[in-house]
């Protein structure tokens, strides 16, 4: 009988930082730099007529990332549910910090809230959204 073992790819966290930037620049040449990764993500959006959340079809990884164009600063979340990423200016952008959930008003005045899956990049992305 043989065994099957999985294979598993030995990448330190400096190779999966390249390689998720290089996929990130594929879709958006300006990036230049990841500022932070959250590995999991779910996205809910208000509805203010009926003052409820309802749950969006994204989900996945979130990047802060840095870009050498106009907005500097902007978030992605790499949607496995679908083909649509979800990408934020950070500009005209408000949010407040609600444990496992950062809520935030985009441009376009939409209330959104993100789930982070671990609280603590919740706290660490709110940080970030400070400076």
């Amino acid at each position: 009988m043989s065994q099957t073992k999985k294979l598993t790819p030995n990448l330190n966290q400096q190779s999966t930082k390249m390689l998720n930037l290089t996929v990130l620049q594929r879709m958006d040449p300006c990036i230049e730099e990841i500022l932070f990764t959250a590995a999991h993500v779910s996205l809910y959006e208000f509805n203010i007529d009926s003052n409820q959340w309802s749950r969006k079809d994204v989900e996945g990884s979130l990047f802060v990332v840095k870009r050498n164009a106009q907005t500097r600063f902007q978030f992605i979340v790499m949607n496995r549910r679908n083909t649509d990423n979800l990408v934020e200016n950070l500009l005209d952008f408000e949010y407040e910090l609600k444990k496992p959930y950062l809520l935030y008003r985009n441009a376009a005045q939409e209330v959104n809230g993100i789930w982070f899956y671990n609280s603590d990049e919740c706290e660490e992305v709110a940080n970030l959204f400070n400076r």
